[in-house]
């Protein structure tokens, strides 16, 4: 009579994510096998997903935004000229046809005052649009880069912004004796005005921290 085939089992810990055991018979006895487990396909983790993300080329050199962005903050500046006189020339010439009693008042106030108020707020609503008509103007003249939900302009103003948010000093530790020093980056317009608002960070980090002066660091 044939001896029967002895079955061999090895003693296995599972652990509480781990698969459901394969068995497969042979002549030789049972084999137990476990697939392999999920966690060799662990999706990638933030700070993977982050590296990922920082190491795609960016689609402009630094130095080249930089100027482009300058250029933008100069479109918005000096479009904001034309655009308060016209609102002052608008509302002048609106509230100065209107006919006025100076017997009627408009919520107790004389309407000449009234209208005169309301003629600055025209100039004050021509001088804050001022800057969205020169960002248009320059996103008209430069729609290569510029065009589009995802452009190369709107991709670097975001990482821009990052790495401004990342660097920034804390503007809570400031005081009268240290300022927080451009918080936005807006005086940011090359690589060499970069390296100096990090520097200026660092000291003003120093000086909130531990107290060094500015001379020092």
């Amino acid at each position: 009579m044939a001896r029967p085939s002895t079955i061999l089992f090895r003693p296995i810990l599972l652990r509480p994510n781990a698969a459901a055991p394969t068995i497969s018979r042979s002549a030789a006895g049972i084999a137990i096998r476990f697939a392999s487990s999920s966690s060799s396909s662990k999706p990638a983790t933030p700070s993977q997903s982050r590296t990922s993300t920082s190491s795609t080329p960016l689609p402009l050199p630094w130095p080249e935004y930089l100027g482009l962005r300058k250029q933008r903050r100069l479109w918005s500046s000096i479009t904001t000229i034309p655009t308060t006189f016209l609102g002052l020339f608008l509302g002048g010439s609106y509230f100065a046809s209107l006919e006025s009693d100076p017997s009627q008042l408009i919520m107790g106030i004389e309407a000449m005052y009234v209208y005169g108020g309301a003629t600055l707020g025209c100039m004050a609503l021509g001088y804050l649009a001022g800057p969205t008509v020169g960002s248009s103007l320059f996103s008209l003249t430069h729609r290569s880069i510029s065009a589009g939900k995802n452009s190369p302009l709107e991709i670097m103003d975001r990482e821009f912004y990052n790495r401004i948010k990342r660097n920034r000093a804390d503007p809570t530790l400031q005081s009268a004796q240290n300022i927080s020093p451009d918080f936005y980056g807006e005086k940011i317009t090359s690589l060499s005005t970069y390296r100096r608002w990090l520097r200026d960070q660092a000291v003003y980090k120093r000086k909130a921290m531990h107290g060094v002066p500015a001379e020092d660091a």
